[in-house]
């Protein structure tokens, strides 16, 4: 698919979204935002994966977002993407700021443990 897992990890300046879509298997554990950090950035990395497609639609996605029960570093990463639509469509007042650091240290987490469903 990409011919180095570094150019999977490219990310546009512009709008936020991604050039690439990256794949579990080429995720970069440096390239994931610290969630014991400031939090800039997460809303590009939470689009290097489109949760609504993943999960077969809106309701679906939002679904696992909101039970707060995502198992998988797939379904974590589609909770990530869905907070990042939330925040964009609620002009930035959604707050949901210590879930988005428990879902990025559990992808951290998933990635470093080479968990990577």
């Amino acid at each position: 698919m990409f011919a180095r897992a570094t150019e999977a990890q490219v990310i546009s300046p512009g709008l936020g979204m991604p050039l690439h879509l990256i794949p579990n298997e080429q995720l970069l554990l440096e390239r994931i935002p610290d969630p014991e950090a400031e939090l800039w950035g997460w809303e590009r990395f939470a689009h290097t994966i489109n949760g609504y497609e993943v999960m077969g639609g809106f309701t679906p996605c939002a679904d696992l977002a909101n039970s707060g029960t995502p198992t998988t570093l797939t379904e974590l990463r589609c909770c990530l993407f869905f907070e990042a639509r939330r925040e964009r469509h609620s002009g930035g007042f959604s707050s949901n700021e210590e879930w988005i650091r428990e879902l990025l240290r559990a992808i951290r987490q998933k990635v470093e443990d080479c968990e990577l469903d």
